[in-house]
């Protein structure tokens, strides 16, 4: 779980160069510094300092999470002026769970409206699979990632949007958004997916099987930035979606997207909570995920490859009090 405390910490000694003066900055102990780094790496799965050089540098991972946190932190300290137009009464605390892709790319945004109507707000950035676990447990109060929950009463829902997958290769490698081409990929080239117990890893899995084509020398991961940076890198092929790809953007140069061959094949994201518990709050972040996405990430991708921004659909709600649960067919 990532709080905006420990991303402070984080960009401390970004900035510092070393745990010692971060922590000089930061006016807590060195061991406390070092701690909560090390519990970052430990909850992201990767190595976010490179500590063997003086001064310590960022790993590729690392500046990939610099990025959205420096702009998580300036959205979060001009939140209140944005989102006082609701003018309703803050609730106690909201523990909203994020799907990792989403929150990279959208969720400095959405947290700088939520800051404004709870008194307290703790984000967790996860996998779908565990988030859900967490929300039916009651760990967490809301949830936006792949997982609808269809089968479960009492819950809202709010379709935020849909996208289709895409193929990567480097730079030096072409592909085609053929059957053909994709059989090519799988017969001459590693093959770089996620973990097939992963929502995504067994989307493409089922895809992969469904064409009966049977990737060779697969290696595993399971964060995007290091898919991406594998396939820029030149060890292999992938399979992802357009939001995941913004998680590689400093990639983008080092890799060949095109679409996933027909038929294509889909993943979308919904808000998720449960009902009456919060109002009409749910719906108002909906809105707000929405418009995000429509207007800041949506003409990011387009601006940065065509296929990326083709194969994403956004579900726009302009009225705050729309509730419907219908899932966009909009692709």
């Amino acid at each position: 779980m990532i709080d905006l405390r420990t991303l402070g910490v984080f960009l401390a000694i970004g900035d510092c160069g070393n745990f010692t003066r971060a922590a000089q900055r930061l006016g807590r102990s060195q061991s406390a510094v070092s701690q909560a780094i090390r519990q970052l790496e430990e909850d992201l799965g990767v190595v976010l300092i490179d500590r063997t050089t003086r001064p310590m540098l960022l790993t590729p991972s690392g500046v990939v999470l610099r990025e959205h946190a420096l702009r998580l932190i300036r959205d979060t300290e001009t939140l209140v002026a944005t989102v006082r137009d609701y003018g309703h009464a803050k609730v106690g605390e909201v523990r909203l769970g994020l799907v990792q892709s989403f929150a990279a790319v959208a969720g400095p945004a959405l947290t700088r409206t939520l800051l404004d109507h709870a008194v307290g707000l703790t984000v967790w950035t996860e996998l779908t699979s565990i988030l859900t676990e967490a929300f039916l447990q009651r760990k967490v109060d809301m949830i936006i990632g792949n997982d609808a929950l269809d089968e479960v009463d009492g819950l809202v829902r709010f379709d935020l949007m849909s996208e289709s997958y895409l193929l990567l290769a480097p730079a030096d490698v072409a592909i085609e958004s053929t059957d053909a081409g994709l059989e090519a990929l799988a017969r001459n080239h590693p093959m770089i997916r996620y973990r097939p117990q992963s929502f995504l890893g067994g989307q493409i899995e089922q895809q992969l099987l469904r064409r009966n084509v049977h990737p060779t020398r697969p290696v595993s991961v399971d964060m995007s930035d290091s898919l991406i940076a594998m396939v820029a890198a030149g060890i292999g092929w992938a399979s992802t979606t357009p939001l995941c790809l913004l998680q590689g953007r400093v990639f983008l140069s080092r890799i060949n997207v095109v679409p996933f061959p027909e038929p294509r094949f889909f993943r979308r994201l919904t808000l998720v909570a449960r009902s009456g518990e919060f109002g009409a709050l749910p719906g108002r972040l909906a809105r707000v995920a929405s418009h995000i996405l429509a207007t800041e990430v949506l003409p990011e991708l387009r601006r940065l490859n065509p296929a990326m921004g083709d194969a994403l659909s956004v579900r726009v709600r302009r009225d705050p009090a729309d509730t419907s649960t219908a899932p966009s067919r909009r692709q």
